[in-house]
């Protein structure tokens, strides 16, 4: 039996430095059923030729810039895979990191999305350390922890594209938090899967957008949860 497709989403901007490490990472997942796609979110750092020798192994595609969402939406709406993964071009996924996801979200029809603790690594690629995501199996206590602060890594999400087609696709009114945002989203209509196992390396380089987060835009995402989730959280 063909196993599902994937699609791997990497929005890029201005990575020339990184981007063919991510690229590869998803190339070499060794899961047959697989498609990467590349959204150049306006680069002029020669990202496009760099990229090129992998034409033939990716979907390419460049626009405007409009920020990491609108990057994202514009890479789901390309996407054929049953499964949908975002990997962020600065990261590189960990072997087997796709098929062991898709075991877990092929073994509960109930799941929306799933994922994973990682490790970091530096700008030169070198592990600092893991991280042990936290994750609750009652999803009354996944909310209200996670309404307290965002800890999932985005990177390490697989999602199901039937339900994104339910919940919707980010909001790109939000420049941060637009994950945030669509985690909780995503859970208001179905369960979420973890694996423990690290399987991402998210690099810190010093410029991550994590390191200057935008307050308002959490607030943003923590005022809709309380409407989303009033049996929680109020």
């Amino acid at each position: 039996m063909q196993t599902p497709k994937v699609s791997v989403i990497i929005p890029t901007y201005n990575h020339a430095r990184y981007i063919r490490t991510a690229v590869e990472s998803a190339l070499n997942q060794n899961y047959e059923n697989l498609e990467v796609i590349v959204v150049d979110d306006g680069s002029t750092d020669g990202t496009g030729e760099l990229l090129k020798p992998y034409l033939p192994r990716i979907r390419y595609f460049y626009k405007g810039n409009g920020g990491t969402p609108s990057a994202l939406n514009y890479g789901i709406t390309q996407a054929t895979g049953k499964y949908i993964c975002w990997l962020s071009a600065d990261d590189a996924f960990i072997p087997g990191k796709v098929a062991r996801q898709v075991r877990l979200m092929e073994s509960d029809p109930s799941l929306g999305f799933c994922y994973s603790s990682f490790m970091v690594i530096d700008g030169n690629g070198i592990k600092q350390y893991d991280v042990n995501s936290a994750y609750y199996p009652n999803k009354r206590d996944m909310v209200v922890h996670l309404v307290e602060g965002c800890f999932i890594n985005g990177s390490t999400v697989m999602m199901r594209a039937a339900a994104l087609e339910k919940t919707g696709y980010f909001d790109e009114g939000l420049p941060q938090a637009h994950d945030y945002d669509l985690w909780l989203r995503l859970l208001r209509q179905f369960s979420c899967g973890f694996s423990k196992e690290a399987l991402l390396a998210y690099r810190w380089h010093g410029k991550n957008m994590s390191q200057t987060p935008d307050n308002q835009c959490i607030r943003i995402v923590q005022q809709r949860a309380k409407k989303l989730f009033p049996e929680y959280l109020n």
